[in-house]
């Protein structure tokens, strides 16, 4: 489990009603995908399940701003290497098993390959689409 110290942005999910989080929360991936496409990079990012919803919730109260994209990735790139180290720690008799390595090395992966794609152009582009359609329906 992670520490909720460590859990950066959290504070945005617990400011709205659960009813609210559930039409914010649209998995994994950009809202212009196909819901079965994000269905899938879902499944593909279950142990990151938690840094999606705050990811989620930040986009959605997107203002635009460099400064505000920025912060919404470091949070991501913070949150997802948190919940590696808490679920796949390195210093660990288990790094004698062979599943253990595989397991650690998949989610490995799976993080530094979210972390480029969160802070694409195309994330940046999605950040600003979101900061105007909350202006629109303001």
């Amino acid at each position: 489990m992670v520490s909720p110290s460590v859990v950066q942005g959290r504070e945005s999910v617990f400011a709205h009603k659960i009813e609210e989080l559930c039409e914010i929360y649209n998995e994994a991936g950009p809202d212009s995908w196909l819901p079965l496409s994000r269905d899938v990079l879902t499944s593909i990012m279950t142990l990151f399940e938690p840094v999606i919803l705050i990811h989620d919730v930040q986009f959605d109260a997107s203002d635009g701003t460099d400064k505000g994209f920025q912060h919404t990735v470091s949070c991501w790139e913070n949150n997802t290497r948190s919940v590696f180290d808490a679920n796949y720690p390195l210093w660990t008799l288990k790094m004698l098993k062979r599943e253990y390595r595989l397991r650690r090395t998949y989610w490995w992966g799976v993080m530094k390959a979210s972390n480029l794609a969160i802070s694409s152009s195309e994330a940046r582009e999605a950040w600003l689409a979101a900061a105007e359609r909350r202006t629109a329906n303001a």
